[in-house]
């Protein structure tokens, strides 16, 4: 009996499961921290502004802004929705999730022999805190009709280059190669060898294009950070603090990718499916270090640097294709696969400036650098020599920026912001990554209440596979954000 061969060919978005690309050092690198209610909704722009707990893990001199003992939790209510465009045919998608975004306590010590002097360390702050700094929560349906091309045409190039013959294709399978694929392939009947060839191969089914492609891929999980923070005060002009940062991932992935006969015009050919499944956790350290600088009542000035992040790693994997032909099933699975390594994530820069108009008004503005490329893979057993350098050649250097308002009334604050994030990448068709946000608040004595809503736009192309041009879908995700914060003052 002829066998099929199916080796599903790089992805953009995942490449065979096992193999790292500058997308994962990018989803690792890329931050977009939520934090409190007033944080989110003044655009982020809180480097030269401090006082909120969301700031232990953006500019640490913050924490010596806050003239009381302070504790808060901000709860958030997430909706993410994607849309994407591909060969003509337009599908959406959308998923909820519940989450805390930021939790904390800072206590303030305050040097009562200072009172009196003008030029001394008025206070010392201790603060620990929980930021939530990017949101892996996602569905993305992407479908259309292709009449040009198959999954499959890649696969036959891949072992017809391989020149396996098919008697050595093995049946227990160990998943992250780029055969692995294809040796699940030959067990589906996809991919028949050539006339009178043991090593060649071709399509066995779809004589002719026309079929439905589908991609559904969903992802969970997030990031982020518990923060560890010192800083202190002096004279009310000057503000230090440094942070010790315990990052946290957690990323699951399904992607399940089919062609389909939906028409019922191909004979002995119905459906055939890849799906693949990805785990990731990890935890990582870092340091940070800020100075907030008030040369005037009216203005302030910050910065604040961030070590890269050393992350330990560990992924499990497997894989499984699925054909329905002529009226029967066949399936082939991989092995569960597991893999190690380190991931140093870029450091960080920020520059910052505010005015403050008197007691009714502040603009503030936050300027961050980020060099992407410096991300950097390593493996006691694997030399990640070609990702990194991939991720050297693909990524860039980004200078994203916040900017944020608030006014207040007594007691009563309204809030605006917005951020815009750089295109990380060296070159991108299709790129937008911007948030809006809007907001209002109570602050009494002893406490205070916030409430927020934020639109984060991110537009991109999705590889739904590649044949050396990949197919790509575009895509427009709409994470629709509501926090709510809630906190004291002692």
């Amino acid at each position: 009996m002829k066998r099929i061969v199916a080796f599903f060919l790089t992805l953009l978005l995942l490449q065979p499961v096992m193999a790292q690309n500058e997308l994962d050092a990018l989803r690792y690198s890329q931050l977009n921290v939520v934090g409190t209610a007033r944080y989110s909704a003044m655009g982020g722009a809180f480097g030269a502004l401090g006082g909120d707990m969301t700031t232990l893990s953006v500019n640490p001199a913050g924490i010596g802004v806050f003239n009381l003992s302070t504790g808060s939790i901000t709860l958030g209510i997430l909706s993410a929705s994607t849309d994407a465009t591909y060969l003509g045919s337009t599908s959406a998608d959308n998923k909820l999730n519940l989450n805390v975004s930021n939790a904390g306590f800072v206590a303030r010590f305050k040097r009562k022999k200072a009172a009196d002097k003008q030029w001394a360390w008025k206070s010392f702050h201790l603060g620990v805190s929980y930021n939530r700094t990017a949101n892996f929560q996602r569905r993305t349906s992407v479908i259309g009709v292709n009449t040009q091309s198959s999954i499959l045409d890649g696969w036959v190039n891949q072992l017809n280059s391989e020149g396996i013959n098919y008697n050595d294709i093995p049946f227990d399978i160990v998943p992250g190669g780029v055969s692995a694929p294809g040796y699940m392939g030959w067990q589906t009947f996809l991919i028949d060898t050539a006339p009178g060839s043991v090593d060649q191969y071709l399509r066995n089914v779809l004589p002719y294009y026309g079929q439905t492609q589908q991609v559904t891929e969903v992802t969970k999980g997030s990031m982020g950070e518990v923060a560890v923070s010192f800083g202190g005060n002096f004279g009310n002009a000057f503000y230090i603090g440094g942070t010790i940062g315990i990052p946290r991932l957690n990323y699951e992935l399904e992607r399940r990718y089919t062609e389909s006969d939906t028409q019922d015009t191909i004979a002995n050919f119905s459906s055939f499916s890849r799906t693949d499944y990805l785990q990731a956790s990890g935890t990582g350290f870092n340091i940070k270090f800020g100075m907030i600088y008030r040369p005037a009542k009216w203005i302030r000035l910050g910065a604040a640097i961030h070590s890269p992040s050393f992350f330990e790693v560990d992924e499990a994997y497997s894989s499984v294709i699925i054909s329905n032909l002529d009226g029967a099933q066949y399936s082939q699975s991989t092995l569960d696969g597991t893999f190690d390594y380190s991931l140093q994530t870029p450091f960080r820069a920020m520059r910052s400036l505010a005015f403050v108009i008197g007691k009714v008004g502040v603009v503030s503005a936050d300027y961050e650098y980020v060099n992407y490329s410096l991300a950097r893979f390593r493996s006691r057993n694997y030399s990640f020599d070609a990702e990194n350098t991939s991720v050297s050649n693909r990524l860039n250097w980004a200078g994203n920026i916040r900017v944020g308002t608030e006014w207040r009334i007594k007691s009563f604050s309204i809030r605006g912001g917005f951020a815009l994030n750089a295109d990380p990448y060296t070159s991108q068709l299709n790129f937008d990554d911007t948030r809006y946000s809007l907001g209002a608040g109570i602050r009494l004595k002893r406490f205070f209440v916030d409430l927020t809503y934020a639109l984060h736009r991110t537009v991109g192309d999705y590889a739904v596979y590649d044949l050396g041009a990949p197919n790509l879908a575009s895509t427009v995700t709409l994470d629709h954000n509501v926090l709510t914060t809630v906190g004291f003052r002692f």
